[in-house]
């Protein structure tokens, strides 16, 4: 007896080494949650978003730490603004970010997917370690939005409008439709709004948003990246501030994922649908990471998901590898020593 137990021991001690480190963080995360929520149920797919989880929140990590260590080797940097604490695994709030995890894995979110879903690192000053923000790109509140809707949704369109354009809302027979019609596409004239279309399988719910260039600047985070934004940035020389220099960013790029955001929010929610996921991902959102970093990662990180990393410190575009072509590529290639150092699940 006591010889097969030993048997059965070796056999769970060798799986386990056999893991990869996004194997070990799932099994890390459902830990954790259970330990501190209580029974936890999920499915395979599920499953195969926490492990590609790791993968995005481990680049996040490692890009992190490439830009702390940048950053505190320059000699404009003084020593009480330096940032000693290495941007790690080990440093991670493993307990907050399991039950981070599995409620947008409940949801659905795929950080593999553009503009679905990023993590963000940032420090926890109470308790000396880093903190995982997660942003929902303008996909993934649409993907949020149609699957949880009050009401079928048969299609979303979401446009800007130039002033050569035409547009027009018609109102007949207790349903809301529009005309749009670019009249010349090589010259549209300025920007003056946008609009969104929710057409719904029942036609006498159609719903239409629309913003004018004003509400759209409105929306603006007050730490926008000129980068994206345009208008002017500080230019940096060998990390010292030498003055400003004008950029065009992509205004209209930004300007569309404004009134995208503004459209999936109109979608009505069924309260049946709504869970404890929902509720926690939709109150632990985007904006209070915002308002407590003064930080304009969200629209960059959006606008570059799984292509650019942005420095935060300086706003220099940096390319990334990109991801691999499909989840199961990126899970399967897995190198398990090419992983920011140290992570012990």
């Amino acid at each position: 007896m006591n010889n097969e137990l030993v048997k059965k021991d070796t056999e769970l001690q060798t799986k386990s080494e056999n893991l990869t480190n996004s194997e070990r963080f799932t099994q890390k995360v459902i830990t954790e949650f259970q330990g501190n929520i209580g029974e936890l149920n999920i499915n395979e797919y599920q499953r195969q978003l926490i492990r590609g989880y790791f993968i995005g929140i481990d680049n996040a990590l490692r890009k992190a730490e490439e830009a702390r260590i940048n950053k505190n080797s320059w000699k404009s940097t003084k020593e009480e603004d330096k940032n000693n604490l290495p941007i790690s695994w080990q440093n991670v709030n493993m307990n907050d970010l399991a039950i981070a995890v599995v409620h947008h894995a409940k949801l659905g979110l795929d950080m593999q997917i553009p503009n679905h879903l990023n993590a963000i690192p940032y420090k926890n000053n109470k308790t000396n370690k880093y903190d995982i923000g997660f942003l929902k790109g303008y996909k993934g509140l649409e993907y949020i939005a149609t699957q949880l809707s009050l009401y079928p949704i048969k299609n979303i369109v979401v446009e800007l409008v130039h002033s050569n354009d035409i547009f027009e809302i018609i109102n007949m027979d207790n349903i809301t439709r529009y005309n749009f019609t670019i009249k010349n596409p090589f010259d549209r004239g300025e920007i003056i709004g946008g609009f969104g279309y929710i057409e719904y399988v029942d036609e006498t719910k159609n719903k239409i948003i629309t913003l004018t260039k004003e509400e759209i600047d409105k929306r603006k985070p007050t730490y926008a990246a000129a980068e994206f934004w345009g208008g002017e940035k500080d230019k940096w020389e060998n990390g010292k501030k030498v003055g400003k220099e004008k950029v065009d960013g992509w205004y209209k790029e930004m300007a569309l994922k404004t009134i995208a955001r503004a459209t999936y929010n109109a979608v009505p929610i069924d309260p049946k649908k709504v869970n404890n996921s929902y509720v926690y991902v939709m109150e632990n959102n985007e904006d209070s990471y915002i308002n407590m970093h003064e930080t304009e990662v969200e629209e960059e990180i959006e606008e570059n998901a799984n292509k650019e990393y942005i420095d935060v410190s300086t706003g220099e575009i940096k390319q990334v590898e990109d991801a691999a072509s499909t989840e199961e590529d990126k899970i399967e290639n897995e190198d398990v020593t090419n992983i920011t150092e140290g992570p012990s699940f």
